[in-house]
């Protein structure tokens, strides 16, 4: 009975000894890993800029680049080494199905890497900036804003009913907000159906082709099939469309204008390249 208090110290001895041991021999392995990196798998070091990348991953996601963080992305670097490496082993990579796959992501790294390095040296300027303004205008031109109260159900069936019930009723318009807070599946419920102002471009076609031919204070006059459902539309009002200033809605044309610089540098690529079929 005696001899269990001498046993646990020696048990415990013997662990701070095993642990300290553990320590001492990370330490020198630590020390024998090749400048620039933070482990070997079977003797294939693991560079400091692969964490890095990986760090850097996480931190665009909102994560802090804590001790923690990287001692975690550490080990899974290492555990799919640990996996590339049996991959390897076992020439799973050399199948014509991995090969293509293999392909297809060189590609598709490559290209974003040349993407990346063309937009970064070519900054969109400021007369790129104005002249998409400039389109912008134009396209808007005599364009008519929606002030627009909707009903999705889903069947046409109903859809058909709403659109009749609408149709004799006596005060329409409370019954189309009635409806709409209790059967609407749309956002715009809770709102008794009411959308903000939209021009006739930012629906969908279905709507918008319909819309632009309704007076103020119409119904559709039939259901409008949308990937929502089927779609009673009012028009509540129209008005002439006052486009935004230029500093408004520079970064939206900063953009616009940055997608087309890319789209001409792809198309002169492929206009000088040497392709069979």
């Amino acid at each position: 009975m005696f001899q269990s208090k001498p046993l646990v110290k020696t048990i415990g001895a013997r662990f701070c000894l095993g642990a300290a041991a553990l320590v001492v021999s990370t330490a020198a392995m630590a020390q024998d890993l090749p400048a620039g990196t933070f482990a070997t798998v079977n003797g294939q070091p693991l560079s400091d800029g692969l964490l890095d990348v990986n760090v850097r991953a996480n931190v665009a996601r909102g994560q802090a680049d804590t001790p923690q963080l990287r001692q975690a992305l550490e080990n899974e670097i290492i555990g799919r080494e640990v996996l590339a490496q049996e991959a390897q082993k076992l020439k799973l990579e050399q199948s014509a199905q991995a090969q293509a796959q293999w392909q297809q992501m060189e590609q598709n790294f490559l290209a974003n890497l040349l993407l990346n390095n063309y937009a970064a040296n070519n900054p969109v300027t400021e007369d790129q900036i104005k002249a998409e303004y400039e389109e912008f205008l134009q396209e808007v031109k005599d364009d008519k804003q929606y002030k627009l109260s909707l009903i999705v159900v889903p069947t046409q069936a109903r859809a058909r009913e709403i659109i009749a019930e609408l149709q004799k009723g006596k005060n329409s318009a409370k019954l189309f907000a009635d409806i709409a807070a209790k059967e609407s599946s749309d956002p715009s419920q809770e709102n008794n159906g009411e959308l903000d102002w939209l021009l006739a471009r930012q629906m969908v076609p279905a709507v918008g082709n319909v819309v632009v031919n309704l007076n103020k204070g119409q119904i559709t006059a039939a259901p409008l099939q949308t990937r929502q459902g089927w779609n009673v539309v009012r028009v509540d009002d129209v008005r002439d469309y006052t486009p935004p200033a230029m500093k408004d809605i520079e970064d939206q044309l900063r953009q616009a204008a940055a997608q087309k610089q890319l789209s001409d540098y792809i198309e002169s690529l492929q206009e000088k390249a040497k392709i069979v079929r």
